[in-house]
């Protein structure tokens, strides 16, 4: 029995061994590329006037001598255009002897920003690191973010796509109540059939909404019409920007004796645009 564990033993020592004599160290070309990721997105803030981003690179392994290593910009690919809407800051990276990394910064301007997204496409170039056959590209995508109190402007809103009242040329108040324990309020006044304001809440991070459950008013059949959130899931948002409130709700109806469903309109969409 001894004799057999001691086998055993002599075998698990022989294969840590064999596995240890197995280990090899890469000593070929270093190779040049995106070491943390090939994609990245940003967003500029309204009044910032720029915002500044990181964009790391390295070599599969450190260098034996100093190297130059430049970003530059495919343009062939690339919405956003170099000098107008962003700056490289350091369009090129010394490397030292013993080192396998660096870092660009690009800056986003504000001016150049929008609320649509720009795309700027990089590559990496140096006279003396040949590049790697992987991670040869890196995409930044990035847009302009207005604050939520933009969005409020002068207060007055055009319902351009009228689904309850069926009037386009409607202009309505909005007024931005403020935000309470993480919430926002809006308050579009006099919007309910019965004079009523509609209270929306928003994320003052994302600027999603949501349609509180309220009366809209009493309808000619005795029920009394209501407004929610839409049922088939589609999220309601405004972009500070545009100053554009793009709501999807629920119209139904409600007994006003028993507070039971009377049967639903369907789901709408409501839009408000900044005048």
């Amino acid at each position: 029995m001894k004799k057999f564990a001691f086998l055993i033993l002599a075998s698990i020592v022989f294969l840590f061994n064999s596995c240890k004599d197995e280990t090899q160290t890469y000593d070929g070309d270093p190779y040049l590329h995106f070491n943390k990721g090939v994609r990245g997105e940003a967003v500029v803030k309204m009044g910032t006037g720029s915002t500044t981003v990181d964009i790391d690179f390295g070599t599969v392994q450190t260098l034996s001598s100093s190297a130059q290593v430049k970003l530059v910009v495919d343009k062939t690919v690339s919405t956003a255009v170099e000098g107008t809407d962003f700056q490289i800051v350091n369009p090129t990276v010394n490397v030292d002897a013993g080192k396998a990394d660096g870092k660009f910064q690009v800056k986003l301007l504000e001016a150049g920003a929008t609320v649509e997204p720009k795309v700027i496409v990089f590559k990496l170039q140096s006279s003396s690191v040949a590049n790697a056959s992987f991670d040869q590209a890196y995409t930044l995508t990035y847009t302009k973010a207005c604050p939520a109190s933009a969005f409020v402007g002068n207060g007055q809103f055009k319902n351009t796509v009228s689904s309850w009242k069926e009037d386009p040329t409607a202009v309505y108040t909005i007024q931005d109540l403020g935000v309470t324990a993480g919430v926002g309020t809006l308050k579009v006044v006099g919007f309910m059939d019965n004079g009523a304001d509609m209270i929306l809440k928003y994320n003052p991070d994302t600027y999603a909404v949501t349609t509180p459950e309220q009366s809209l008013g009493s309808n000619s059949n005795g029920g009394v019409n209501y407004i929610k959130d839409a049922a088939d899931g589609t999220k309601s948002s405004f972009n500070a920007c545009t100053r554009i409130l793009k709501l999807r709700v629920n119209f139904f109806v409600k007994n006003p004796a028993t507070g039971g469903s009377l049967g639903s309109f369907g789901d709408y969409d409501e839009v408000f645009t900044g005048q």
